[in-house]
């Protein structure tokens, strides 16, 4: 089996690239019994190219009330070559999620939330797209890191700005683990490898909301070093861009 190497160089206006692919090393082995099977490719071929999914070149369509469930189960069922599918809710009050994950490897995943500007939503009131007002939210953007890593001093955050077409997006990075021992329980005495390597976008139009979390979602590496050697941090942000800017053009 190969894998991706995201060498993308995408413009943000088209949000499209072909990563290579380059032989995994010799002491990679798969560890992920439910990830989708390319054994039925010859030893010899390589895995197809990867194609970013992109919008149509104009910025985010405006809406002008909650999406129904007829959009969104558009955008759910909307499929791209060299990634899995993988629904996880859907409802027109509260929110729908999808997962779009790589079936080449280092595998990469975007996960795609959507939900209506509200209190009762799963991701709350929509605020305004600035970057002290998402500044202050810092503590609450943190949590999309896993809580064993959250306090580490060298795990790393930040929150920005990122322009698309003449749209800002909020955007934040993170990166962190953490080896360790389990210390309590049945557990006790093994060792584990928590991490996080994500690039997020965050968007609203005052009706709708969007956030698109691009990860590294592959087996555990030694250090951070060896997952940032892998795939490049621009290679995260643009697959979260183009994953915001197809959805974007579908609700």
């Amino acid at each position: 089996m190969r894998k991706a190497l995201f060498a993308i160089a995408i413009a943000m206006l088209g949000c499209k690239g072909k990563p290579k692919h380059r032989p995994p090393p010799a002491n990679l082995t798969e560890v992920d019994p439910k990830a989708k099977p390319t054994a039925s490719l010859p030893a010899s071929a390589p895995a197809p190219d990867i194609l970013l999914p992109h919008g149509n070149g104009k910025p985010p369509v405006k809406t002008t009330e909650p999406l129904p469930l007829k959009t969104l189960l558009t955008i759910q069922q909307t499929t791209y070559k060299g990634f899995q599918n993988q629904p996880h809710a859907i409802n027109p009050d509260r929110g729908t999620e999808v997962m779009y994950l790589t079936e080449d490897k280092p595998r990469i995943a975007a996960t795609v939330t959507i939900a209506p500007c509200s209190d009762q939503a799963v991701l709350g009131p929509c605020l305004p797209i600035n970057l002290g007002t998402w500044t202050a939210k810092t503590a609450d953007l943190k949590k999309m890191i896993p809580s064993e890593l959250r306090e580490q001093p060298d795990t790393k955050f930040e929150v920005g700005v990122q322009k698309f077409h003449d749209t800002d997006l909020i955007y934040t990075f993170q990166l962190g683990q953490i080896n360790g021992v389990k210390n309590t329980g049945s557990a006790a005495g093994v060792p584990f490898i928590a991490y996080t390597y994500a690039y997020i976008l965050y968007y609203n139009d005052g009706h709708n909301q969007i956030r698109v979390v691009a990860e590294f979602k592959d087996e555990a590496r030694q250090t951070p070093a060896e997952m940032t050697a892998e795939v490049q941090r621009t290679d995260l942000a643009a697959t979260a861009t183009a994953f915001f800017d197809a959805t974007t053009q579908l609700w």
